[in-house]
Order: structure tokens, then C-alpha cells, then sequence
């Protein structure tokens, strides 16, 4: 009877193991849809991403994503786990149904007016020397400036996931990994299929992801 007992305790911490992985794995993809959608449209506009800048805007990206954790973290500590978890996933829910709401009223906005290229992602930029197509470079000082701005639409969501208990380290280094990933990803995209169809559903995608993941917190799944 003790044996089945132990075996039960034991499975149930593999399956929460295996679920806050999953739900770290969840927040930090989605903490980079807009890296994603960033990606897409550079490279629709013919601007490349090197090595280096792609480094700066991950590792901007993991400094923030540690940073709303380990505050959602601190905040868990001074309430009780039931209450965290109950907020945190409160948080998570509001922000993924604000996006949802958000990208649903920009699809009514649209009908009808066509967006005006990617004139707003013209974050310092070179111009290769000898480049007869017009392409351009992102700068290191650029792609700093990217990753700021990009970290600051995440910071709700990653105090949200660190009061719910989600693993700040796992989701860091899943989330510098995920930008490194997306952003050159969504490059190559971009300049090969030329759509900002990425960009326009990424909302949507990282709401509706948001809402799944809060769901199951708050409900005593994660």
C-alpha cells in the first residue's frame, strides 16, 4: 500500500514537472511572437539581421524575461501559493485576453486601409557599401533598441507566469533561444514570401496561447 502511494507521488511530480516545463516553453514562445512578426517584416523590407545584432536583441530579450520573472517571484514569496497562483494566472489570462480583444479590432480597423509598409521598423539601419539592391543591415545600436522595445511588451506576461511559479531560469534560457530562432526565422520568411500575414495574426496567436496557459494554472493544472 506504501509502494502504490510512493508511486502515485512520484508520477504526479513527473506530470507537474512535464507541465511546468510545457507552460515555460509556452511563455517564452510567446514572449517572441513579436520577435517573430519583427523578423518577418525586416525582412520583407530587405534589411538584414547578422549574428551579432540577432545575439544583442536575445540577450536583451532573456534580461528582461529574468528580470519580470524574478519580480513576479519576489511577489509569490509575500502571499500565500494559493493566492499566487490564482494572480498569477489572472494576469496571464487578462493580458491574453486583451490581445485577443486588440487584434480582433485591428482586423475590423483594416478592412478597407492598407498598412503603410514597415516604415515604423526603421531602427537604425546600414547600408552595406557596394550594395546595388538596396538591402540594409541592422545595427548593434539598432537591434538594442529592438530588444528594449520588444522586452517591454513582455514584462506583464513574465510577472504574470513568475508569480504562477513558472521556472525563471528555464524560462529565460528557452526565451534567448526562441529569439535567436524566430528572429532569423521570420527573416528568411519575410524576404521570401513577402506577407505581413505573420505579423498581423501574431496577436491573436499569442493571446489565445496566454489564455490556455493561464486557464490551466488557474485551474490547478500547472
Amino acid at each position: 500500500m506504501l509502494g502504490f502511494h510512493a508511486l502515485t507521488i512520484a508520477h504526479g511530480r513527473r506530470i507537474l514537472c512535464v507541465v511546468l516545463w510545457l507552460s515555460a516553453a509556452l511563455i517564452a514562445m510567446v514572449s517572441n511572437l513579436d520577435n517573430f512578426a519583427a523578423g518577418v517584416a525586416f525582412g520583407m523590407r530587405g534589411t538584414r539581421i547578422p549574428c551579432t545584432p540577432n545575439a544583442i536583441i536575445a540577450v536583451v530579450t532573456m534580461a528582461g524575461t529574468a528580470s519580470a520573472l524574478t519580480f513576479g517571484r519576489a511577489l509569490s514569496s509575500v502571499l500565500s501559493p494559493a493566492l499566487s497562483s490564482a494572480v498569477g494566472s489572472s494576469i496571464i489570462i487578462a493580458i491574453g485576453g486583451w490581445s485577443v480583444v486588440v487584434s480582433l479590432r485591428a482586423v475590423r480597423m483594416r478592412a478597407g486601409a492598407r498598412e503603410s509598409g514597415s516604415r515604423g521598423l526603421s531602427v537604425g539601419c546600414d547600408r552595406p557599401r557596394g550594395d546595388l539592391k538596396g538591402s540594409e543591415i541592422i545595427s548593434c545600436r539598432g537591434a538594442l533598441a529592438l530588444g528594449v522595445a520588444l522586452s517591454l511588451n513582455n514584462v506583464g506576461t513574465g510577472v504574470g507566469a513568475g508569480v504562477a511559479g513558472i521556472s525563471p531560469l528555464t524560462t529565460t534560457v528557452l526565451a534567448g533561444a526562441f529569439s535567436l530562432i524566430f528572429i532569423s526565422g521570420g527573416s528568411s520568411i519575410g524576404s521570401s514570401v513577402g506577407s505581413l500575414v505573420v505579423g498581423r495574426w501574431a496577436s491573436l496567436i499569442s493571446g489565445i496561447i496566454l489564455l490556455s496557459v493561464g486557464g490551466a494554472a488557474l485551474s490547478g493544472i500547472g
